[in-house]
């Protein structure tokens, strides 16, 4: 698998959002500029998605994911919203950590690699800590994409 690559410009930190659907509205206009779409086309996307199951996986982290038609690249970005939301997770806790990501259509295979690569590093209390602690959407960048994948 290929390394995650987020970029900082797909970082947003301490979103003042009252709703799962404002997550993901505002998670669609993070994803908008790399996958090349418009943020309505990519917001629909992900309420699809969503509308199938919650991607929450719990410990306060969800992953909202789709994959798109005509889609060239993997696109991820990352909100923390201020205080956690309701997003149906597993374990009943509220998301405060939700990291987005958009895959070709014709590419399943790394989908389901970058969304385990996401949720081995995301297992990790200690990153979890981090990414809800730091005030900088560098660090937070680092912090993802440098932690052990398991």
């Amino acid at each position: 698998m290929a390394a995650l690559e987020i970029p900082v410009a797909a970082i947003r930190l301490d979103a003042p959002l009252r709703t799962g659907a404002e997550a993901l509205t505002a998670l669609a206009e993070l994803l908008a500029p790399a996958a090349g779409r418009p943020a309505a086309q990519i917001a629909q996307a992900l309420q699809e998605r969503e509308g199938q199951g919650s991607t929450g996986i719990g410990h306060g982290v969800a992953l909202p994911h789709a994959r798109l038609e005509g889609l060239t690249e993997v696109a991820i970005a990352a909100l923390r919203s201020a205080r956690g939301l309701p997003f149906a997770a597993p374990d009943g806790e509220d998301v405060q950590l939700f990291i987005a990501v958009l895959v070709p259509r014709s590419a399943p295979t790394i989908h389901l690699e970058t969304l385990s690569a996401l949720a081995a590093r995301l297992a990790d209390a200690g990153l979890r800590e981090r990414l809800r602690s730091t005030g900088d959407a560098t660090d937070f960048q680092q912090q993802l994409i440098a932690a052990p994948a398991g």
